[in-house]
Order: structure tokens, then C-alpha cells, then sequence
């Protein structure tokens, strides 16, 4: 039995959060913000507002595009690192607002690649006839962990806020996603060069400041998904018997620009042949990311039929993987 992507919505805060407005209080000119990263601008949700709010306004935006009542749901997945409490996990909290049945809610901590790990969980729930309507929520607040200094401007430039959502389904319908293949790899040998390490059985819930902060090796990051990511999206290729030349889209985890063109270098693509970036002015949203590029292009009148599209990401962990999908008729 198929399964299908036959709907998407994001939400953005309102608060825009520009390069000139952060340059000063991390000690880096605007100008150089957009060389390293390739972001002018980025969201940060007002004081007081809850992973779990954002995350159900992208899936009501999500069911509006497929034409779905909360009450069809029959599973939710939610990605997340920034969730709204440590306990219990946020799912059920969106389950709630969104008016949803008393159906299974499951949080993941797939950090970047929430979406991909959520694709593969969602199609098997399909496939095994478990579920034939989920809804997969990714969001992220990450402004409120971020030490706003030239101690950690790396990090700081880069992240941002925002929710995204897709809606997997057993029903095709013309211009849905056929989910095809997903593939997913670890190496925890790498698990304190990307993440927070507190609050946590490893670092104790009163540790270091530090512990509690965002934390990046960059070059070992930048290393490892620049070489994981082209690798994972052949391996995937060649198992589905294409080449990289039959794919029309790719549709990344919003990282940073200089990534995402080392990745489309590595695979034959370019800006003008089917790169999807939103980053300019959404920053990096970590988990919402590949879902806030995957709806943009949904929504932007260029996909066709039997378009195939990959959806490749690489986060803390080392986690990495990606998701093949097809345009339906």
C-alpha cells in the first residue's frame, strides 16, 4: 500500500530579526553574516509562545491545503528539540489544540532530520494499515537557547524560528508525493560535536552554564554532512535504479547556503536546476526546515507529474538520511 504527501503548511512568527539588527550584539558586520550563511534574515516567536502553538498553526495550514478536519487525523508524529516541557512530550499538546481524537501522538528526536525519520514512520503506519491520516508537525524555538554574543555568533547568526507540516496519507490524488524510498544513517561517535548537552542523565539538570547552551564543532559538521549527505541521496538513487541527472528537485534541510551548494555541486545540481533554498529570510529552523522548502515548492506552481524529488538532511547525532519521492498524476 503507497503512502502519500497530499498536503503541507508552515508558520512563521511574525518578529523579523534581520543582519543588522544582530550584527551588533555578536560582533560580526551584516554583510559577513550573508557570506557564511546565506541568511539576511530570521524569525523569532514574541515571549510566551509554545512549541506546541506554532507547530498546530502549521498543521491547520497543512489540513486547509489537503482538505482535512482534525477529526479524520488518526496519528500524530511531532519533530522537535525544543520542546514545550521535558515532560510529557508535546504531541498530545498539539493533539489538543488542534481539537484532534484521542489518537496516538508521538514526539521524535531526530533533531534536522525529524522530517525524514517521521516520512520513513509515517508510510510504514500506511503500509501496515495501522494509520491512513497522519499528520507530521516539525517545529522549533530555538531563539530562547541562544547566547546573543561574539562567543557564540557561529551559532547564533544561523538559527531560527518556525513550524512546518505535512500530511501523509494512503489516498493519491492528482499532484500528491509518492513517498518511494527513505534511507537513514547514524554515527554516534560524533554525539557532542552538534547539540545541547543539558539538561540530561550525562551532564546532570543544575550543570554548567555552558552545558545548557547550543553547542557546534563547525568544521567537523561541515565535513561530515558535505561528504554523508551526496553519499546517502546516490545510495538511495541507485537502489531505486536512477541516476542524480533524473531527479528535478532537491529539497534540503535548510542548513546554511555554502552547504546546500556543496551538496548540489556534489550531485550534478545547480541554483537554477532544482535547488529549493528558502534560507535568505527564514534562517536555519532546524527540524521546520526541509518542510518550510518542501511546501514553498508545493505551493510555487512548479512541480509535474513524475517529478522526482529528494529530501536529504544531516543532523546532531550524526543522524543523516533522505526521502524519495514522486509527483503523482
Amino acid at each position: 500500500m503507497p503512502a502519500y504527501i497530499v498536503g503541507s503548511g508552515i508558520f512563521l512568527p511574525e518578529r523579523v530579526v534581520t543582519n543588522e539588527e544582530l550584527a551588533p550584539q555578536i560582533g560580526i558586520e551584516a554583510a559577513q553574516i550573508f557570506k557564511s550563511s546565506g541568511i539576511r534574515s530570521r524569525r523569532w516567536v514574541a515571549p510566551g509562545t509554545l512549541t506546541s502553538s506554532i507547530a498546530a498553526n502549521a498543521a491547520r495550514a497543512a489540513m486547509q491545503d489537503a482538505g482535512w478536519q482534525p477529526e479524520q487525523l488518526d496519528y500524530l508524529i511531532l519533530g522537535t528539540m525544543t520542546p514545550d516541557r521535558f515532560i510529557p512530550g508535546t504531541a498530545p499538546a498539539i493533539q489538543t489544540l488542534l481539537g484532534a481524537g484521542e489518537i496516538p501522538c508521538l514526539d521524535i528526536r531526530a533533531a534536522c532530520c525529524n522530517l525524514v525519520f517521521a516520512i520513513q514512520l509515517a508510510a510504514a503506519l500506511v503500509k501496515s494499515g495501522t494509520a491512513s491520516r497522519i499528520a507530521v508537525c516539525l517545529a522549533e524555538i530555538q531563539s530562547r537557547w541562544l547566547d546573543i554574543s561574539a562567543a557564540s555568533a557561529a551559532i547564533s547568526m544561523l538559527f531560527a524560528d518556525g513550524a512546518s507540516a505535512v500530511l501523509i496519507s494512503s489516498e493519491k490524488h492528482s499532484g500528491a508525493l509518492e513517498i518511494v524510498d527513505v534511507l537513514l544513517a547514524t554515527d554516534g561517535s560524533h554525539t557532542d560535536a552538534l547539540g545541547v548537552r543539558a539538561p540530561g542523565s550525562g551532564f546532570g539538570f543544575r550543570g554548567e552554564a555552558a552545558d545548557f547552551l547550543p553547542r557546534m564543532a563547525g568544521q567537523s559538521v561541515i565535513l561530515n554532512a558535505s561528504r554523508k549527505i551526496p553519499a546517502v541521496c546516490l545510495a538511495l538513487l541507485e537502489r531505486n535504479s536512477l541516476t542524480a541527472s533524473e531527479v528535478r528537485w532537491i529539497v534540503p534541510h535548510q542548513a546554511n547556503s555554502n552547504l546546500l551548494a556543496q551538496v548540489a555541486r556534489a550531485l550534478g545540481f545547480n541554483a537554477t536546476r532544482g535547488l529549493v533554498n528558502v534560507l535568505e529570510n527564514t534562517g536555519n529552523t532546524s527540524s521546520a526546515s526541509m518542510g518550510i522548502a518542501l511546501d514553498t515548492l508545493r505551493r510555487s506552481g512548479q512541480l509535474q507529474a513524475n517529478d522526482c524529488i529528494l529530501l536529504p538532511a544531516f543532523g546532531a547525532g550524526f543522524i543523516w538520511g533522505a526521502a524519495l519521492c514522486r509527483v503523482c498524476h
